[in-house]
């Protein structure tokens, strides 16, 4: 793959070198999409690093309920959902385990402290209130610390609007589902506030394959809220978000022949993230100081014919200050210290931490980010991570990027105090998982031609993966993975009424032994066309495509998927929209013996104020 590459770069490269030669550079008429994710605040064409957006508008207009289904349609990501309507959802990026991929919610970190390997589970995030989620590929370690092996996902709630508005959605449709959402913004230049509250209900369908013989239906509940509160006095901002969930999920039992077949069982969990940050401007504004505390906790009652017969509950307290001092214009210093403690139980770790980010541009047309970072655990020796980056304008929207960094994380309280099989004691010797990797890649946008082209080759091992040994009962330190693959993006928006756009992802993951690794496909695509057929009335059409994959004793087939989404705007404030998944009603798997959502129609209205 790395030769064919090589030759692929050196195609790509003389194209462009031979346009900057002919044409006269041009300045970029590029929109500006900035991403929180890289602690300060960036220009998604001016970084070295692999980057996906997905905005508010794309949510809506493609139909997206979950955040899962929304990441799914991303090349180089992963996910495996077992069921769906509250089946347990994990992310996996470029290969990387789920509990290697951190996810924040506004820049809080949520990751299940409670769960075997700090996975988060996404079977209960949904798009209402969400303002974009960024997709950052590669190691992101030395940013964010622990479990960004893979990258990092962060969704942003929306932000506060001017005024007092409103708005509001109800939707219907199959499984006897039905969805009603709310916001409330109170907004002016210094004070700012917002309440957002959602229910979501459905019949759902059985976990167990249905063609499997399983019939009994596994309901779905959720609800959820959310408040943000900013206030600036004295030119200090103080700022708040509470964000609480919670959900009933029914589920289907262990089957010897796939694994699952038709029960009794319930999960309810309830998922509360609290932040509060206090910033302030100092040396003439060129440098922002920021104190941030957050909490993230997450309690789950498990049951088994109306019984309860497990629970757990995660806890993560943090406390991090950050600075962000501006030199000039191209030069930037981002530093800062965290401290860490998570509980499960009786158990609890602290993690200290600190992180350097310099940015820099020593001519106009490059850029380069040099990142170090501390974290030490308890009593433990010092894990460091550096990571560099850099990108070049090329000419013409023309970009080229690379970047090379190292990866870490920490052992989960579940792995490090776990034991059974005949052990008599957990293994306290577990080392931190370790990873280098690096990416080269080129990126064309052109606003005036319409054009948008990225292609991306990415590297990486992982050393002294954790995972379960049967021999010693015990967690330890026994595999070695390797991931590399190529990513490619394709978009044209010039037709007269139809934009297109797609993306294919080619990957290889493999253990020390050249074994593929489970639930990760070689092959995934993606096709996207929006339709405008007048002025007030328009529709989305999606095709998925998911290769052959290795399960649990078995291989998974490959599958393709259409969905699709129309919109009418009614009046200036009102909007109707419809949405059919799965159209051709395709039966296929994400986790072997695990159904999945056949034809369903939903519709329903957004009304603002």
């Amino acid at each position: 793959m790395q030769k064919f590459f090589c030759c692929l770069l050196i195609v790509v490269a003389s194209n462009v070198y031979s346009q900057a030669k002919s044409q006269k550079v041009k300045a970029h008429s590029l929109e500006t999409i900035q991403v929180k994710a890289v602690r300060s605040s960036a220009n998604i064409y001016q970084t070295g690093s692999s980057i996906d957006v997905i905005t508010s508008d794309e949510i809506f207009n493609k139909g997206y309920s979950f955040v899962s289904e929304a990441l799914e349609s991303l090349g180089g990501i992963n996910v495996s959902q077992s069921g769906a309507f509250g089946g347990t959802s994990y992310a996996r990026i470029r290969g990387a385990s789920s509990g290697q991929t951190l996810v924040l919610i506004d820049g809080v970190k949520v990751n299940d402290a409670s769960s075997p390997d700090g996975a988060f589970d996404f079977s209960n995030l949904q798009t209402f209130n969400i303002e974009r989620i960024e997709v950052l590929k590669g190691s992101q370690s030395t940013l964010w610390g622990s479990d960004a092996i893979g990258g990092l996902i962060n969704i942003v709630t929306k932000d506060f609007q001017m005024g007092p508005k409103y708005n509001f959605f109800i939707e219907t449709g199959s499984h006897e589902t039905f969805k009603l959402g709310a916001n409330i913004y109170f907004s002016n230049n210094e004070n700012n506030f917002q309440i957002s509250a959602f229910d979501h209900k459905s019949k759902g369908i059985s976990k167990a394959e249905e063609n499997d013989g399983n019939f009994e239906k596994d309901g779905f509940g959720s609800r959820s809220f959310l408040f943000k509160g900013k206030l600036n006095l004295y030119d200090i901002t103080y700022s708040t978000n509470i964000n609480y969930s919670e959900s009933d999920i029914d589920f289907d039992s262990y089957g010897f022949i796939t694994g699952v077949k038709d029960g009794d069982e319930n999960t309810k969990s309830n998922h509360l993230n609290w932040t509060m940050s206090v910033k302030k401007r100092v040396l003439e504004d060129k440098l922002d100081n920021i104190l941030t505390y957050a909490r993230s906790s997450i309690d789950r009652k498990y049951s088994l014919n109306g019984r309860q017969n497990f629970s757990a509950e995660g806890k993560r307290d943090f406390i991090r200050y950050t600075g962000n001092y501006s030199f000039n214009p191209t030069n930037f210093l981002t530093f800062g210290l965290e401290k860490e403690e998570t509980k499960v139980l009786i158990d609890s770790v602290s993690t200290k931490s600190l992180f350097l980010l310099y940015e820099l541009k020593p001519v106009k047309k490059l850029g380069i980010s040099l990142g170090f970072r501390s974290d030490r655990r308890n009593n433990d020796s010092k894990k460091n991570t550096i990571k560099i980056t850099g990108f070049y304008d090329l000419g013409n929207d023309w970009f080229f990027r690379a970047n090379w960094g190292e990866g870490f994380k920490l052992p989960t309280i579940f792995q490090s105090t776990f034991f059974c099989c005949g052990a008599v004691t957990a293994n306290k010797s577990i080392k931190p998982e370790s990873s280098e990797g690096y990416e080269v890649g080129f990126e064309h946008a052109s606003k005036d031609m319409g054009v948008t082209f990225r292609i991306t080759y990415f590297s990486q091992d992982i050393i002294n993966q954790i995972d379960f040994s049967f021999t010693r009962g015990v967690y330890e330190n026994i595999k070695r993975v390797s991931t590399e693959g190529v990513e490619l993006n394709l978009g044209y928006n010039k037709f007269e009424n139809l934009n297109i756009s797609g993306s294919y992802s080619f990957l290889e993951a493999k253990d020390s032994l050249g074994v593929s690794l489970i639930r990760i496909p070689e092959s995934k695509a993606s096709i996207d066309l929006s339709y405008t057929i007048s002025s007030d009335s328009r529709f989305f059409f999606q095709i998925n495509y998911n290769g052959r994959e290795k399960d649990t004793r078995v291989t998974l087939q490959e599958w393709i998927r259409a969905d699709l989404t129309f919109i009418k705007d009614l009046k200036n404030d009102l909007v109707f929209f419809t949405k059919i998944k799965n159209i051709f009603n395709k039966s296929y798997q994400d986790i072997y013996g695990y159904g999945t959502e056949g034809a369903s129609v939903y519709l329903g209205v957004k009304v603002n104020y």
